[in-house]
């Protein structure tokens, strides 16, 4: 029988593929450890029912020997490519997100800067599988929270709008409305912030 084995993502940016073998194979379970897009590297904590090892050095590789011993490797991307190209390949897109501003009061109109936010948007869907968007909306604090509430909600509504006649299906699209609850930039009650008066958009 083959000694058990668990991993424990220590940092969250720890991406790792873990190959798995049947537990009459003679060969070692596997992980390597990915860096992130952006680079960034976790760490795994690697344990068997008498072992415990750490990973944090991207493209390290952790084999978990039949007996429970743990052998860590050094790795590169060549290598990880040429093993698991086809697993990576299969991987759906890591989520994406968009803020588009708009002008003051207004559920329609689209401040000026965010023209290249929604084309970059569009560029992004044109080539996402299946994608599913969740779009929120936001204002800064002038107003009642009721009044805020409705204008959240119907700025959603808004990007939705442009994001169904972009071609994607109502159904793969959730709309909420946070009002002025969750500013990016905090002022006094009353007070207008361009940058607080957005929609987010987050595909994944």
């Amino acid at each position: 029988m083959k000694a058990p084995i668990w991993s424990d993502w220590s940092r969250p940016a720890a991406l790792i593929i873990a190959t798995c073998l049947c537990a009459c194979s003679s060969t070692p379970d596997k992980i390597t450890l990915l860096p992130d897009p952006g680079g960034s590297v976790g760490a795994v904590v690697v344990k068997s029912i008498n072992n415990t090892q750490v990973i944090d050095t991207a493209y390290a590789q952790a084999s978990v020997a039949k007996n429970g011993a743990i052998e860590v490797t050094a790795g590169n991307p060549s290598d990880v490519q040429e093993r698991y190209g086809d697993l990576l390949a299969a991987r759906p897109p890591r989520p994406m997100t968009f803020t588009i501003n708009f002008l003051f009061d207004s559920a329609t109109q689209l401040a000026p800067d965010s023209a290249a936010t929604v084309t970059q948007l569009k560029t992004a869907l044109a080539t996402w599988p299946a994608p599913h968007l969740t779009v929120v909306g936001h204002t800064d604090s002038p107003g009642s929270v009721e009044f805020n509430d409705r204008l959240s909600m119907r700025r959603a509504q808004t990007v939705a709008a442009l994001l169904i006649q972009a071609g994607i299906p109502a159904r793969q699209i959730e709309t909420a409305g946070r009002g002025k609850r969750e500013p990016i930039v905090r002022t006094a009650d009353g007070v207008p912030s361009q940058v607080n008066r957005r929609v987010v958009i987050t595909i994944q």
